[in-house]
């Protein structure tokens, strides 16, 4: 009896039939940025050939339709979306996003390893490619109060666990200027491994020394300086797009044709509602599109970039050997995505999923959060006289500002502009007060 392997190589000499054959296609190169007239042959949830096959147990004729790799989501936080991993397959794998690699460290902060093995051991029944970066920074800082904790050999056990392909982005990144043995315990257990980064605005020398450390990659460049920098010292740069966090405008002007293979899309987080009005990675495609990057080249950001960055064996191409997870496309531009395709399988139509939610028994994870009783008055700030410190939200970056702020009471009616430079007179039911407001640079 033949093997698998055998029988693939047989379908692919166009001696056996295939599977499935996707028949009048036009395919998407990620390899030389070309589109090719063909058909595309799959067996047993790979494709065996691209060209002139016509044997198959099933041939579905796509009168001319685009076929391009499932995308990949080379980061994000899935628990960012408020959905169980079933809902969020739900979300995101109808408009294409057919693998993503997570550090999961927002729910390992909660629940600790228990938390993630949950969300491994639910994806492996859902058509999606889930890959797990071990989170090396839970909680993110030692002023948080969470739920769990993990160590270097908590660290340790997770990188031995299926599916594991490195540590997630080392947010500590003062711990690695510092030589913090727990932090560069952490990245020396990964060696072998990816290593992703997150180093917002550390730039030179100290970016040299982070990136020695052997942390390769970077998504929280939010100006186009800050990026071509990390750039030119070697890094990934992801180029990051979700809810809170847009950075595309900013750094697309640094892909160019001498430059795009260093570059790869994500979202870091992204909201359930966002996913269902725009969508995951491919609202990152479609937006660079419209900004003017070529179509072709977009998806390669979006697929072929991430799968050779992590390491992803036979993901990101339409190419014999490779995973038949495929999107087909009705126009490219907008990517109107018409089918997709997992492992061969038909699983999305039309913007609807074609598979069932999973969702299994698991009492230790849920009516964890357990608060006392309290009314709206609980709420209420207490006002010391005092300058205190505020955060000030930057819309559309996930940077913020710190400013000092005096606190009065009462409450403020409204404010005016103040009698001297960088002040307010602020006028409440019974008082008029002169502050200074400064921002901290």
């Amino acid at each position: 009896m033949l093997s698998k392997l055998a029988l693939l190589i047989s379908v692919a000499k166009g001696e056996l039939p295939a599977d499935l054959i996707l028949a009048n296609a036009k395919v998407v190169n990620v390899f030389t940025g070309e589109i090719e007239s063909g058909n595309v042959a799959i067996y047993e949830g790979r494709i065996a050939g691209v060209g002139d096959y016509h044997q198959a147990q099933q041939v579905l004729d796509l009168t001319g339709k685009y076929i391009a790799p499932g995308l990949i989501n080379g980061h994000t936080h899935l628990e960012s979306s408020m959905l169980d991993i079933s809902q969020y397959a739900q979300a995101v794998v109808p408009r294409g996003t057919l693998a993503l690699v997570t550090d999961l460290h927002e729910i390992a902060n909660v629940c600790g390893l228990e938390g993630m093995r949950y969300v491994l051991n639910c994806a492996r029944r859902l058509p999606l490619e889930l890959f797990l970066m071990a989170p090396s920074c839970v909680p993110a800082t030692p002023l948080e109060t969470s739920g769990a904790t993990l160590e270097p050999e908590a660290i340790r056990q997770v990188l031995r666990w299926k599916g594991c392909i490195g540590l997630g982005e080392v947010m500590n990144f003062p711990g690695v200027l510092g030589g913090d043995n727990s932090v560069l315990s952490k990245i020396i257990l990964a060696t072998g491994k990816v290593v992703d980064g997150h180093a917002p605005g550390v730039r030179g020398k100290d970016l040299s020394a982070y990136i020695a450390a052997g942390i390769l990659s970077d998504h929280e460049s939010v100006s186009l300086e800050e990026a071509r920098d990390k750039l030119r010292q070697g890094m990934m740069v992801m180029i990051r797009e979700g809810s809170s966090e847009k950075n595309l405008d900013a750094l697309l002007p640094l892909v160019t044709n001498k430059t795009y293979k260093r570059f790869l899309f994500v979202v870091d987080d992204r909201s359930c509602g966002d996913l269902l009005s725009d969508g995951d990675i491919d609202a990152v495609v479609r937006k660079a599109i419209r900004r003017g990057l070529d179509p072709v080249r977009a998806i390669q950001l979006a697929t072929i970039n991430s799968a050779e960055y992590f390491r992803l064996d036979r993901l990101g191409a339409v190419a014999p050997g490779y995973l038949s997870n495929l999107i087909v496309i009705g126009d490219l531009p907008s990517l109107e995505i018409d089918m997709v395709f997992y492992r061969g399988r038909l699983v999305a139509r039309e913007g609807k999923p074609l598979f069932f939610s999973y969702q299994p028994a698991s009492r230790g994870l849920t009516n964890t959060v357990n608060i006392k009783p309290f009314n709206i008055e609980a709420l209420k700030p207490l006002a010391s006289g005092e300058t205190e410190p505020v955060i000030e939200i930057v819309p559309g970056q996930i940077i913020t500002r710190k400013r000092l702020q005096m606190s009065i009471q009462p409450p403020v009616t409204h404010l005016l502009p103040g009698p001297f430079s960088g002040s307010v007179v602020a006028r409440g039911s019974s008082k008029t007060w002169t502050m200074n407001i400064r921002e901290i640079t």
